[in-house]
């Protein structure tokens, strides 16, 4: 599902209240690894070396055409194939491997009584035209021909039938509907036309109907992944006239899941919200859905019919959008000049969804671990997409499968993890992460108790460049594991091609921030910049969410990207990856060995592989992120505005800092030694370290969306997909909310110090 930018900020350059612990810049020792003791160091390379041997292209190139041979969206028969192919290979190399079904509530545009059975479009004013809903096949690919694949919808849509005159609002961001509003226009009673980009597709949706529009339609705009970007499919990797962005419309931020069982697991005849086979829910003037369920529909769940559609279709529609032009950064890249309306176009949307309770899939595999206190590693990959899906996410799937055979290779040569290695290919991610977070939801308490780490994989290969997203405690093992493998196009290893990568972006924005040292209206002294690489914190958009923001369990996010503009679209398809993606596969192969290396080091460490020292910077810079973003809100009106308790949370997070350091060095001098005689220690010492992540969690959860429990890192209210670092402060900040932003930073000093008296915890059992 994940496709997003996020902003490089300046995560890298701290204003100095927090002060700085040295330490923080070194890096794990290269040769031995983070958390084995010397003698299990020795024969946990030796089995490496063989799992590393394993992959290779022509292995991944075949499995990739298998799974992307038709359409497979969530709950269809051929997702249903794919999800028996994924299990039988995981028996093959040795995994215990099984199907873990739930019914679940899925929409597909399909037919109803009073509706023809594909959406529509069709411009009206001031000419008439219809407008296509489906991709262009092309000549050179057999896949963009298939007549089983599904026309332009959104995922948990609304049907609807509606005539409107069309306003142009940008991205449809707040600022965007806020700018249009400043011109005069309202969106009132009209059809918005937004571009994809900026946020989640979902609230785009959401912003319009809390302003009356009665519809919305979502293009892709060729500024942001067709023609301005490079040559466009097929003679190029960007998106062509006619491809379409499906997708879901489920409003992510406020949680994920089927939203037919919040917060519970969808069981098989299992208790669930009351639902309608057109709408989804049904909508207040019909029923008394909100009453019965506490929930306000419009804020739950769409209320306006919406559809994706290319640029090829938005052309005639902008092209005869007259009013004023569009305020600054809302041209797009189509040659004429951007209106924003209303009119004189006007469009008539019809729009079919046909709501069933459906099964999915998820696919569950394990290498039981030597250890029996019942703790697991968990790979992640979901299955599911809107059409063939070779980059989103079939090279995900390809590349952990590959890993799995990898790890299969060590296991049947005598390799055991220490605790247990599961694997899970997971069904109707690209709906909301649904399959993942109702498999979380049955599993909560195990979850919570066992959990330890998580690796995800969304899209694998979509190009040559590394991504790691991440909670900064798992920064330093995979540092370590990016060592040890080779870019095959640089002859570098991952970790100095990453490392160059971030530094070189650094380099770009620390200056920037500099110019901003003030606080209050004072001039302040700020402190020089220091290069620490850190991963892109975590928001939303796959399948760790559940895990991270509701669970407390730490996770990653590591792929692969590139040029990359055929997104959720037709296009997404074996032809474009063998073409454009990675031709020879040999990206896919070391995605696979890092994925594989990753997954070993974590199941097979004696003591849970863990280093706080980066967390505690982070979070030191997250603080400081506020408080310039509140310096620039009082700069921008002349305001006032203050940071509450910011002496006692530098405090809290200088104590975490300085337990965390404790913690490191107490670790690695454990591990350099011989392993204790007793397991005792190191049982309590992993129990506890896995512990510290589910700290950060408030029992009620974020201001507005309690589902969301984690203190440190969130999807941003705003955004859906992008990270908002230390969420409720930052809520509070952006709402100018003085009441709420000093109940949060309280909130925010409790977790912190919570955290850090787990880290003493466990420094004091690594002494001992």
């Amino acid at each position: 599902m994940r496709q997003y930018l996020l902003p490089v900020g300046r995560a890298f350059v701290s204003l100095g209240i927090l002060g700085t612990l040295t330490s923080f810049g070194q890096e794990p020792h290269p040769i031995h690894p983070l958390g084995f003791f010397t003698e299990s160091a020795v024969s946990e390379r030796a089995a490496e070396g063989q799992a590393l041997a394993v992959p290779e292209p022509l292995s991944i190139k075949t499995v990739l055409r298998t799974l992307t041979e038709e359409p497979h969206i969530a709950g269809s028969g051929a997702d249903y194939k794919t999800a028996i192919f994924v299990r039988d290979k995981l028996r093959e190399w040795g995994w215990t491997a099984d199907l873990a079904e739930y019914e679940v509530l899925l929409d597909y545009p399909g037919q109803h009584i009073s509706y023809p059975v594909e959406p529509s479009l069709e411009l009206l004013q001031p000419i008439t035209k219809t407008l296509p809903v489906r991709e262009t096949a092309n000549a050179f690919d057999k896949d963009s021909a298939n007549l089983h694949s599904l026309p332009a919808f959104h995922g948990y849509g609304v049907s609807g039938d509606v005539t409107g005159q069309v306003v142009y609002a940008n991205y449809g961001t707040i600022e965007d509907f806020e700018a249009v509003e400043e011109l005069g226009v309202s969106v009132k009673d009209k059809i918005v036309l937004v571009r994809y980009g900026g946020l989640f597709r979902g609230l785009k949706v959401y912003n319009a109907q809390k302003r009356g529009a009665k519809g919305i339609l979502i293009y892709s705009d060729p500024a942001d992944d067709g023609f301005a970007k490079g040559d466009v499919y097929p003679s190029g990797p960007y998106r062509p006239e006619s491809a379409i962005q499906r997708g879901s419309v489920l409003f992510l931020s406020h949680g994920p899941g089927d939203p037919s069982t919040p917060g519970t697991p969808s069981l098989k005849n299992g208790k669930r919200l009351p639902h309608d086979t057109f709408n989804g829910f049904p909508l207040p003037h019909t029923t008394d859905w909100e009453k019965q369920t506490g929930l306000k529909r419009d804020e739950y769940f769409a209320t306006i019919p919406s559809l994706p559609i290319s640029y090829e279709a938005a052309l005639p529609i902008l092209s005869n959008l007259a009013g004023p032009n569009v305020p600054s950064g809302a041209q797009g890249g189509l040659p004429l000049s951007y209106h924003v309306g209303p009119g004189p176009a006007e469009v008539h949307l019809v729009t079919t969804h046909n709501y069933e309770i459906r099964t999915i899939w998820n696919v569950i595999a394990r290498i039981d671990g030597t250890d029996d206190d019942g703790r697991w590693v968990m790979v992640g990959n979901h299955r599911d997409a809107w059409a063939y899906g070779a980059v989103d996410p079939d090279s995900g799937t390809a590349a952990t499968l590959e890993a799995c055979r990898a790890i299969g290779a060590a296991l049947k040569s005598g390799w055991k993890p220490k605790r247990t290695l599961m694997y899970a290919s997971w069904d109707a991610e690209e709906y909301g992460l649904v399959g993942s977070t109702e498999w979380a939801e049955h599993h909560a308490d195990d979850v919570r108790e066992n959990g330890v780490m998580m690796l995800n994989v969304d899209s694998a290969v979509s190009g040559p460049t590394l991504d790691l997203d991440g909670v900064p405690s798992m920064r330093d093992l995979l540092l370590q594991v990016m060592a040890e493998i080779v870019n095959p196009h640089t002859s570098k290893t991952l970790k100095e091609t990453w490392i160059a990568g971030q530094k070189h972006r650094w380099q770009s924005h620390a200056a920037i921030e500099l110019d901003g040292g003030v606080w209050n209206g004072k001039p302040e002294a700020v402190r020089a910049p220091v290069f620490f690489p850190q991963m892109t914190p975590l928001g939303s958009g796959s399948d760790y969410t559940t895990f991270v923001d509701h669970l407390g369990m730490p996770a990653v996010d590591v792929q692969f990207g590139g040029r990359y503009g055929v997104y959720h679209s037709l296009f997404d398809n074996f032809y474009w990856m063998e073409k454009f993606g990675d031709p020879d596969f040999v990206i896919h192969a070391t995605a696979a060995k890092l994925y594989a290396l990753i997954a070993m080091r974590a199941a097979g460490a004696d003591v849970v592989p863990f280093t706080f020292g980066p967390y505690g910077k982070a979070i030191q810079d997250h603080v400081d992120d506020l408080r310039s973003l509140i310096a620039r809100k009082n700069l921008a009106d002349e305001s006032k505005r203050e940071f509450p308790r910011l002496a006692d949370l530098a405090a809290a997070v200088r104590e975490f800092q300085a337990r965390a350091e404790t913690l490191d060095a107490a670790i690695a001098k454990l591990t350099e030694a011989p392993a204790p005689e007793s397991a005792d220690q190191i049982k309590a010492l992993n129990a506890t370290l896995t512990r510290v992540e589910r700290e950060f969690l408030t029992r009620d959860g974020l201001p507005g969306r309690p589902w969301f429990q984690h203190t440190i890192y969130a999807p941003g209210l705003t955004t859906g997909y992008a990270s908002w670092p230390l969420p409720g402060v930052r809520q509070a900040i952006e709402d100018d909310d003085a009441k709420l932003l000093d109940a949060q930073v309280g909130v925010l000093i409790e977790r912190i110090n919570a955290a850090a008296t787990v880290l003493k915890k466990a420094a004091d059992t690594a002494r001992n």
